[in-house]
């Protein structure tokens, strides 16, 4: 006789199965490096969105005093992260499934979430990739008539980023392997450019940058450019949805519950795989509790020691390039300027292979982030048709679901390669702050009223995360007042 399946009531949504948390492997230095994978493909988003475009922009007009945006922004993004990780760590289920089960259910922040995630994602990195593949192509930088080249090769970067996805045994192993290429490649890059062409002064003077807290431009001499400053500080580490996905990205590399549910495999040399359309919960008994406080373990790890000095040394490291290479105050129009003045600037030193260098550093930071970006809103989108039962059809293979999703957005994002790559950036990157406000208070709903009380965060992430929505409000809001007024006014 089959044994029988126990449920547990789960909030607004469907119950959950009862099974058994796995253990993890003991903790020792070698296991963990051996675990980790999350955080670079987190710190490969954020080295192309904020270290790359906005914080060098940012930096150079209004000066590295406001690098403490960054700080705060990351301390706080962790925060976030280990919250994401905690309800995934314990049902097994990615955190937007599971933000659903608030009141009033699945029908109405299905949509919300859904809107969130598609409003995150634009070409604007695929198109700045395209420059600089143009650039390389050329032997100077793209002009208003090779417009067309530079669109080609953004088509042609979005298509490689369907391509890449679409091999291995599991999407997010394959993410993790070009993502840590592409950390390893761009800081290493990073270090050597700046040790030989910054001088030193900079160096302590954006260090310092770092904790000037409170520090804001006034506006005097000129209008204050918050959608710019918002950006910044949605970008400072990670954004929004995209810090989301590390639930995800650790639900298919098994942590935890996420053993229990299954994960999207790749479309070729990934095999169909059974993926559960709810999470699974365990019974809380003193071993299983051991058990989730060592998975937290590696969590935690991970995200306080990678995650956060990744993001942090590769912000200084990118502003310090910048600023050693690009005088302050330098007008900068186009999404590609700060790397075009690099390029130009190391070529004097290494003539035709500082250029090349310069060109391939920001393709890897642009095209990285648009891989992973990219992947992250569609697997949100996936989960979520899939968590609502809508996925059926496919003979219960979400692949088909995650290969039509990416598909769609790829067409999506082609369309939108008529627009500026900056204001595009600029769109997804304030959206990014939205995101973190409704997602800090709707995950400390998610983890203090849905969770069992022995697996719920204590007051410090509790607070954290009232802090971290609070913050971008701060800048949602200034930005919002900005370009409204700004309507009005036309």
């Amino acid at each position: 006789m089959a044994k029988a399946v126990r449920t547990v009531p789960m909030g607004f949504g469907p119950a959950m199965e009862v099974g058994e948390l796995p253990a993890p492997p003991p903790f020792t230095l070698r296991n963990f490096l051996g675990m980790v994978g999350v955080s670079a493909i987190l710190i490969s988003i954020s080295i192309g969105s904020g270290e790359w475009l906005l914080g060098p922009r940012t930096v150079i007009q209004y000066g590295p005093a406001l690098l403490w945006i960054v700080t705060v922004a990351t301390v706080l993004q962790t925060i976030f992260n280990l919250e994401c990780q905690r309800y995934t760590l314990a049902t097994g289920e990615s955190v937007i499934p599971g933000l659903m089960r608030l009141w009033p259910g699945r029908w109405f922040w299905g949509p919300v979430w859904a809107l969130i995630c598609i409003l995150s994602v634009s070409p604007g990195w695929a198109a700045s990739s395209a420059t600089a593949l143009a650039a390389l192509h050329l032997g100077r930088l793209p002009a208003d008539a090779d417009r067309g080249l530079v669109l080609v090769y953004g088509i042609l970067a979005m298509l490689l980023v369907m391509l890449v996805v679409a091999f291995g045994t599991r999407v997010e192993r394959t993410l993790t392997r070009v993502s840590t290429f592409a950390v390893v490649f761009i800081f290493a890059s990073l270090i050597v450019l700046d040790l030989w062409l910054v001088p030193w002064e900079w160096w302590g003077r954006v260090a310092a940058g770092f904790f000037q807290f409170g520090f804001l431009p006034s506006g005097e001499g000129g209008r204050v450019d918050w959608a710019l400053i918002g950006g910044f500080a949605g970008y400072a580490a990670t954004g929004g949805v995209l810090n989301m996905a590390a639930s995800n990205w650790m639900r298919d590399r098994g942590w935890g519950m996420g053993g229990q549910v299954g994960y999207i495999p790749a479309l070729i040399g990934g095999r169909k795989v059974q993926v559960s359309t709810t999470g699974k919960i365990f019974d809380l008994t003193a071993e299983s509790l051991a058990r989730f406080r060592e998975w937290l373990r590696y969590s935690r790890w991970e995200q306080w020691t990678l995650y956060l000095g990744g993001c942090l040394l590769g912000m200084y490291l990118c502003v310090l390039l910048a600023v050693g290479l690009i005088a302050p105050g330098t007008p900068l129009k186009g999404t590609y300027d700060v790397a075009a003045i690099q390029a130009e600037a190391v070529s004097r030193f290494l003539g035709g292979l500082g250029w090349v260098w310069v060109l391939l550093i920001g393709f890897w930071v642009l095209w990285g982030t648009q891989l992973s970006a990219t992947d992250a809103v569609v697997r949100h989108l996936t989960d979520l048709v899939w968590s609502l039962g809508l996925g059926r059809w496919t003979r219960d293979d979400i692949r088909v679901v995650y290969y039509l999703i990416m598909a769609v957005v790829t067409v999506w994002l082609a369309f939108l390669f008529a627009y500026n790559p900056l204001t595009l950036v600029l769109l997804v990157a304030n959206m990014a702050g939205v995101a973190f406000v409704v997602g800090g208070l709707t995950l400390l709903w998610l983890n203090t009223r849905i969770l069992p009380p022995e697996l719920r965060p204590g007051w410090l992430a509790r607070l954290g995360l009232v802090a971290l929505s609070l913050f971008y409000a701060f800048f949602v809001y200034q930005t919002a007042q900005q370009v409204l007024g700004q309507l009005w006014r036309a």
